[in-house]
């Protein structure tokens, strides 16, 4: 593909620059949200198409990947074709330390918007805006739904 236009080609290097940089982490969230590589694999791909057809609109286009990505996992969470394993290779790639397997087992049995707050907080390194922003959810309801969640993680793991 040969594009002609200089400005369509510094769309394209900063959306590639922007896509190397935020695939990675992106696919390790939707794989932990969604016990499943290849569906994350499939959701981050979608979300990074959708904010590609954004690309000359978006300001920002972190946030707006974030919230494509979460909405695709609930997507796909909600549907009938989700597997219940997570696959070996997501946790065979991981280099967490001990127990980090019965962490994320326990993690899984969370509701999803509890889930998606400590992902995105602990794992994702988000504020409490940026995770209301990309649940499009009131900023009110990422602190309850953290602590909730820190309340069952603690009484299943001690």
């Amino acid at each position: 593909m040969i594009i002609e236009d200089e400005e369509a080609k510094a769309n394209a290097a900063a959306f590639s620059a922007f896509f190397d940089s935020e695939f990675p982490g992106q696919l390790r969230r939707a794989a932990m949200l969604l016990r499943d590589r290849d569906a994350a694999h499939d959701v981050v791909h979608d979300a990074l198409l959708q904010v590609w057809q954004r690309w000359g609109d978006l300001a920002d286009p972190g946030p707006y990947l974030n919230r494509c990505v979460l909405n695709g996992c609930r997507d796909h969470a909600s549907s009938r074709r989700r597997r219940r394993t997570l696959g070996a290779e997501v946790m065979a790639e991981s280099t967490h330390p001990a127990g980090f397997a019965e962490l994320h087992d326990v993690l899984l049995r969370l509701p999803f918007n509890q889930r998606a707050a400590v992902v995105l907080k602990f794992y994702g390194g988000l504020s409490t805006d940026e995770i209301a922003a990309s649940l499009d959810c009131p900023i009110g309801s990422v602190g309850p739904w953290i602590q909730r969640a820190k309340r069952h993680l603690l009484k299943e793991l001690t």
